[in-house]
């Protein structure tokens, strides 16, 4: 069983030089990611309400896997998904 948040729960993150998430700040807590196990990036409905963003499913060093993500056009960070 996973958690789903359909509209993402607001995160602070801190990024290396390539924008990949290094840390995260979620429910008051802080979060060390450990491992990048997949990167995408999706670019839908351009001509009307695009939906421009990079998706980054990671481990973090407390044992989570989490599915996160950066809205391109807004530059605000989420937590879409929590793994079991």
């Amino acid at each position: 069983m996973s958690r789903f948040y359909a509209a993402g729960e607001k995160i602070a993150v801190e990024t290396d030089e390539a924008q990949h998430p290094m840390s995260y700040i979620w429910q008051l807590q802080h979060y060390d990611v450990e491992n990048i196990a997949d990167h995408w990036r999706i670019d839908e409905d351009w001509w009307q309400q695009r939906l421009w963003r990079d998706y980054f499913k990671l481990t973090t060093t407390s044992g989570y896997l989490v599915l996160i993500y950066h809205d391109l056009v807004a530059d605000n960070w989420y937590l879409q998904r929590v793994y079991d």
